[in-house]
């Protein structure tokens, strides 16, 4: 499967700008839209790093099949694997991780090739778990064989949330390594050899790191 995750507005620094400008410390008020534009660029990347937007936010969650599961040899294999099905349809029953903390679930859909859009109906076609580390869904919607494997094209889930501690805020580790790296990038402008990656920045991050889609 393929995973795409996007927020529906432009990423900006999450944290208090005045404590960021005094942490890099810029040395003149003129100085101080540059490092804005810096922690911006690097809120941008660090949350591809991560896989996940930082903050609430509306957000689109796309999940679709790749070029091997389009073809007769996937179809033909998972055929022979002796799972249930039925003659006029297939349920799915397995758990789908989310990629971050989610407030609400707007809406859930699946688009079929050639064919209108199906919008999917909470406790009916699937159901929610908003309270583990990783939220998640389960479908329970059935379609048939045939259009299971070869009119399926993506499902997607449009919903509310971010990487956001209970009380709504950014975690701190997050904060300090987009400070730490806003510091080193203004410090080292142009050609200046720094590696954002460096003197502990990877380390603040990894824990919050979604495998199946940052990177």
């Amino acid at each position: 499967m393929l995973y795409s995750l996007r927020a529906n507005d432009v990423s900006v620094y999450p944290g208090n700008i005045d404590d960021l400008i005094d942490y890099v410390g810029s040395g003149g008020p003129d100085r101080d839209p540059i490092i804005q534009q810096i922690a911006n660029a690097n809120t941008l990347s660090i949350e591809k790093f991560l896989g996940s937007p930082l903050g609430k936010r509306s957000c689109r969650f796309v999940i679709s099949r790749n070029a091997n599961e389009l073809s007769d040899g996937y179809h033909n294999t998972w055929l022979k694997t002796g799972t249930a099905f039925t003659a006029t349809g297939i349920s799915t029953n397995q758990w789908i991780e989310l990629p971050c903390q989610i407030e609400s679930i707007q809406s859930v859909t699946v688009s079929i090739w050639g064919g209108d859009n199906v919008e999917l109906v909470e406790g009916k076609d699937f159901y929610v778990d908003l309270d583990c580390k990783y939220p998640k869904i389960m479908m329970g919607w059935t379609m048939s064989i045939m259009d299971m494997f070869y009119k399926y094209k993506n499902m997607i889930v449009d919903f509310t949330g971010g990487l956001y501690e209970v009380d709504g805020t950014v975690p701190a580790s997050v904060i300090l390594a987009i400070n730490m790296a806003t510091k080193g990038f203004f410090e080292n402008p142009g050609d200046g050899a720094f590696n954002p990656m460096d003197n502990g920045i990877n380390f603040l991050l990894k824990n919050y790191q979604v495998p199946a889609i940052g990177g």
